[in-house]
């Protein structure tokens, strides 16, 4: 084997292990996430939220253009008949809208 080949193989072989420890730190992550939420759910003690939306339940009843939250916050804005994506992510917080642009619901997910 040539230094050429051998060098190419390792580099192979890091990048094949680098994507596999990340798809299953992400697989291990979210379904603990979930399990935590539903816990909470079932216990009644839903006070504390994966994605923190229990700190903006303030938020409905206003405008989404009257709101403002941080830059860095993961959020999905439902609007009524918008086509969304069906995974389940605990640490991000859906803001559902009316059609009039008004929070009508804010919830993990």
């Amino acid at each position: 084997m040539t230094s050429r080949s051998l060098i190419l193989s390792l580099i192979l072989a890091v990048a094949a292990c680098a994507a596999s420890d990340s798809s299953d730190e992400a697989q291990a992550s979210e379904p603990k996430a979930k399990r935590i939420f539903s816990d909470q759910i079932s216990q009644g003690t839903v006070e504390e939220t994966p994605c923190g939306a229990e700190g903006y339940q303030s938020f409905v009843g206003q405008p989404l253009a009257a709101v403002t939250y941080p830059d860095d916050l993961r959020v999905r804005v439902l609007r009524p008949g918008a086509m969304v994506t069906m995974e389940y992510s605990a640490e991000r917080m859906n803001i559902h809208v009316d059609k009039d642009g008004t929070i009508t619901k804010v919830i993990c997910g």
